[in-house]
């Protein structure tokens, strides 16, 4: 059975319709807001450009062909525009922009030609940004959230439709002479647009929503200024580590870190500044950690470290890996000085994991305190202890 072409179109703004009706609803609520606008642009202009191919039944023919055409581009230039926005958080690189501009201004002369002709130009130009879209996705597919590959697949989908239009159209210009007229290569060209534009829209808003899920995860379990783990899950992991010390018979480590002096830096040199050297601190410790080990922030300067099947000579290896690491950062003030930064440390030791969390902490914590009395920038070993 062949479908009704202007049917087709009608399915296609309503479907449009519903998902302009879904963007608005959720654009606000989302993180990535900049790319669901241009997105909401392109369904927009896109189901004005199905509207005026429509409407050629009351608009003269030249402004349906030229204004339908040319809104259906623009419409897949803003979709694609999205996508980059999305994946690469920047702009269409200046020669997608230029091939866009190009299709766009190739649909001014479009009326001058007969319908197969129009067809055949409109087959071969519409593809070309669908197709950056697709290859965006692709070139990304191991680094984007798995619900934007429908979309990739959705714009494939399209621009092969079109083709295969633009190829039949070629070898048999008599079946578009008419486009109001049952046409099986047209009306699945249509089907396949309605199926795979509205799925990649719909797949677009899930992609952005998964992202702004997994983005407010992050933000409940990690400090926003450092990107260190906050207290609460580092806790879990400790009590992890611990559990598995025990199986094992290994030795876990636990640091407390204290900037040092820290309360000067901010009074000296503003919080900016100070907020500068806590996120390039939390970022050279995190560089130089094992994936096994643990980095929290405990509130203000303090951060601690859970380092699994490690002794103290093995923490003390890392507490000077560390402290040469830092002294090397090249943070400078606002008036051009250097900027050393240091901090003084606190070990506990959990043999087979038999020292619990808790314990560990306040073992920790006293050496800690000795090492800042003791003249700072230094690491002190709490003796050990056997509660549990």
């Amino acid at each position: 059975m062949t479908l009704h072409p202007p049917t087709i179109l009608v399915l296609l703004l309503l479907g449009y319709a519903m998902l302009g009706l879904q963007l608005a609803m959720v654009r606000r609520r989302l993180l990535e807001e900049q790319a669901l606008r241009r997105w909401s642009w392109g369904n927009t202009l896109l189901l004005l450009g199905h509207l005026m191919l429509l409407a050629r039944i009351v608009v003269p023919l030249p402004v349906s062909v030229i204004a339908g055409n040319g809104l259906i581009l623009l419409g897949e230039c803003a979709y694609v525009a999205a996508l980059q926005q999305f994946i690469d958080d920047r702009p269409l690189p200046r020669g997608v922009r230029w091939v866009c501009a190009f299709c766009v201004a190739a649909m001014l002369p479009m009326a001058l030609f007969d319908t197969p002709t129009r067809v055949f130009i409109a087959s071969v130009l519409t593809p070309l940004p669908a197709l950056w879209g697709a290859w965006l996705v692709w070139r990304a597919r191991h680094r984007v959230e798995r619900s934007l590959w429908p979309v990739g697949a959705g714009l494939a989908m399209i621009a092969l439709a079109l083709l295969a239009r633009g190829v039949h159209a070629a070898l048999h210009p008599a079946y578009y002479v008419d486009l109001t007229l049952p046409n099986t290569v047209q009306s699945l060209m249509l089907l396949t647009s309605f199926i795979a534009l509205l799925g990649s829209g719909f797949g677009f808003v899930l992609a952005c929503t998964e992202r702004a899920t997994r983005s407010l995860e992050r933000l409940a379990s990690h400090d926003h200024l450092t990107g260190a783990l906050n207290r609460q899950p580092a806790e879990l992991l400790l009590a992890n580590a611990l559990q598995r010390a025990r199986r094992e018979r290994t030795t876990v480590a636990y640091v407390l870190l204290d900037l040092d002096r820290f309360k000067s830096v901010n009074d000296r040199h503003g919080h900016v500044f100070g907020d500068e050297v806590l996120r390039r601190f939390a970022h050279t410790v995190a560089a130089r950690l094992r994936s096994s080990d643990v980095f929290s922030r405990c509130g203000g300067e303090e951060f601690a470290l859970v380092l699994p099947d490690s002794d103290a000579a093995g923490a003390l290896g890392v507490l000077d890996e560390l402290r040469r690491a830092c002294r090397a950062m090249g943070l400078v003030t606002d008036d051009g000085s250097p900027f050393a930064v240091t901090f003084s440390a606190g070990i506990s030791l959990s043999p087979c994991g038999r020292v619990g969390a808790d314990a560990l902490y306040r073992e920790a914590d006293r050496a800690l305190y000795e090492a800042k009395h003791g003249g700072r920038d230094r690491a002190v070993l709490a003796q050990p202890v056997l509660q549990t």
